[in-house]
């Protein structure tokens, strides 16, 4: 179980496997790795994007890592659709990820688990030796506060306990302004 208890949220997810898609192998290997975290608010959106459009730069492979919170899980925990809704979500989110990385030529991928945010993304970085470790930005509001405080935030954590770059990108953000193209 993770530090700051996000297992509880998932552990009663028997049918919720672990995904990993790999994406086209490309001509060229990559240059370099940069891992991705990844979920339903528009930061990570933001996030994505941004290393998709650096990645088209700099020719390197991406790495989206999806760990399922409880903002993944459907409201209801007693619907008899539970699982169904919960499964039609995360297939969602992987649509919009497999979507956004489609630009790239390949070398990217992306893992879908219940385990702890900053334990999947420093996995990922570690098994590719990545570059760095692109987020978005801590959301807002007073328990986003608390876990900032408490150092449980996924940014907090990698901050303090990562030895790779960390990148965090407003979800207002807008990745224009490259002066040269791929």
């Amino acid at each position: 179980m993770s530090k700051d208890g996000r297992h509880r949220f998932t552990e009663n997810q028997k049918s919720l496997t672990a995904l990993h898609i790999d994406g086209p192998a490309a001509v060229d290997p990559p240059s370099c790795h940069l891992v991705v975290g990844f979920d339903r608010g528009a930061g990570s959106h933001a996030a994505l994007g941004f290393a998709v459009d650096f990645a088209l730069h700099v020719h390197a492979g991406v790495h989206v890592a999806h760990s399922v919170d409880p903002n993944d899980l459907p409201i209801d925990p007693d619907s008899p659709n539970y699982e169904k809704e919960l499964a039609a979500g995360l297939e969602s989110e992987r649509i919009q990820a497999c979507a956004m990385l489609a630009p790239l030529p390949g070398n990217w991928s992306y893992d879908c688990t219940r385990d702890d945010p900053m334990r999947l993304l420093n996995s990922i970085a570690e098994t590719y030796d990545a570059l760095m470790i692109v987020i978005g930005t801590p959301r807002r509001g007073f328990i986003s506060t608390m876990e900032r405080m408490s150092g449980e935030s996924v940014s907090a954590h990698l901050i303090h306990k990562s030895h790779r770059p960390l990148l965090m990108i407003p979800a207002q953000a807008r990745s224009t302004g490259w002066t040269a193209s791929p």
